[in-house]
């Protein structure tokens, strides 16, 4: 009990922004010329990666990562000031300008929310979010996995016209189709980006807001989903820009994600059995054995890009999780320590994974999907 309040009372003394160690300087980059950019662009951020090209990766103050070539920019200058996130009024003010107006800020204690959606839903999607921050937290409390104090509240933007959210989509991630995607939170930017349920502006209660999203549970699915994401990467369970295994990132995310619908945020805690995936896995299963093989999965993620893998894929990831989650929990956190230790743009071979997952299991890959088939084979979902 007395480690729980030690580690409780240290995260929530986080939300002051609070500068980072004096390793961390505060650079200014000027980037090279640019025939779409008449004036001179700046950059100011902490330095996270120096190349031996010459080339680095830089962290703004707002969160955003720019991975740059020698030839991107043609100045570095240090400065003497330590490296700090925006303030939540500065981040609020950086949002406001990236939407173009028709915006209001909404403040949680975690995360500074700029929406144009309704109050009614615009708070409601607080209240969810700082649900799953409870939940996520309480995940780890008794882990031998250490979260890192968040020094920031996280940036969250709310559309409440699809086409308008589709449109900033395309102009952060221009090769990206978001067609038929509901929200996603993007690494590069640590922006997480949400939809509203249509009609939101109708609603008068709470309760007409809770009641739409009833019919909707994967709406609140996507938000919880989302969060977990940015809360990943920004409590240091996983390192962005690094090479983390998608089966991980995704079976996490998914492990939280399914809504209950019998509270206030329709959804509850994590771990509930995956409506969408369970029957997706058992489709995949067959005489004991997985159409994806698991070897393909944990040595690389090119099952996630492959159109012809990517429901399999997303099913043993949750699977697995569920499974190691459930059953071994300390193989799980040792897997998460693994992902830790992890460094930006540094790749990781097939057989260096393969390696981290058997060593944290402490089974041979035959072994573990013999017990772990058995086990997956008893679970089924509830309504």
């Amino acid at each position: 009990m007395r480690r729980r309040l030690l580690q409780l009372m240290a995260y929530l003394g986080c939300l002051t922004p609070v500068a980072a160690p004096a390793e961390d300087p505060l650079h200014t980059v000027t980037l090279a010329p640019a025939a779409d950019r008449a004036a001179i662009k700046r950059l100011t951020g902490r330095v996270l990666v120096e190349a031996s090209d010459g080339g680095i990766l830089l962290e703004e103050r707002s969160g955003q990562l720019h991975n740059l070539t020698p030839k991107q920019f043609t100045s570095i200058v240090g400065r003497t000031a330590a490296f700090s996130y925006l303030p939540p009024d500065g981040l609020a003010a950086l949002l406001l300008q990236q939407t173009a107006g028709g915006s209001t800020i909404h403040q949680t204690e975690h995360f500074v929310i700029c929406s144009d959606a309704s109050d009614l839903y615009t708070a409601f999607c607080g209240r969810l979010l700082e649900k799953v921050v409870a939940e996520y937290l309480k995940f780890f409390e008794d882990s031998d996995v250490q979260l890192k104090k968040l020094t920031a509240k996280l940036p969250v933007l709310v559309f409440r016209d699809v086409a308008r959210f589709q449109e900033f989509a395309r102009r952060q991630h221009p090769d990206t189709d978001f067609t038929d995607v509901p929200g996603y939170y993007s690494v590069r930017d640590n922006q997480m980006l949400i939809t509203a349920i249509s009609g939101d502006r109708a609603f008068r209660t709470n309760s007409d807001v809770v009641r739409e999203l009833k019919k909707t549970p994967r709406q609140v699915e996507t938000i919880v989903h989302e969060a977990v994401h940015q809360l990943v990467f920004n409590t240091g369970l996983q390192v962005r820009y690094a090479d983390n295994p998608m089966w991980l990132s995704e079976g996490l995310a998914v492990f939280f994600e399914r809504a209950s619908g019998r509270s206030s945020t329709i959804w509850s805690r994590p771990g509930e059995v995956s409506r969408i995936h369970l029957p997706g896995f058992q489709a995949a299963t067959s005489q004991n054995r997985l159409r994806l093989p698991l070897a393909d999965l944990l040595e690389s993620d090119q099952a996630f890009q492959s159109p012809d893998h990517l429901g399999d894929a997303y099913a043993e990831g949750w699977a697995i999780t569920f499974f190691l989650v459930r059953s071994d929990r300390a193989a799980f956190d040792r897997l998460l320590l693994h992902q830790q230790n992890r460094k930006p743009l540094q790749p990781v071979g097939a057989a260096a994974r393969l390696e981290e997952f058997e060593t944290a299991t402490g089974r041979s890959l035959k072994d573990f999907e013999r017990y772990f088939l058995r086990y997956m084979s008893r679970v089924r979902s509830r309504p």
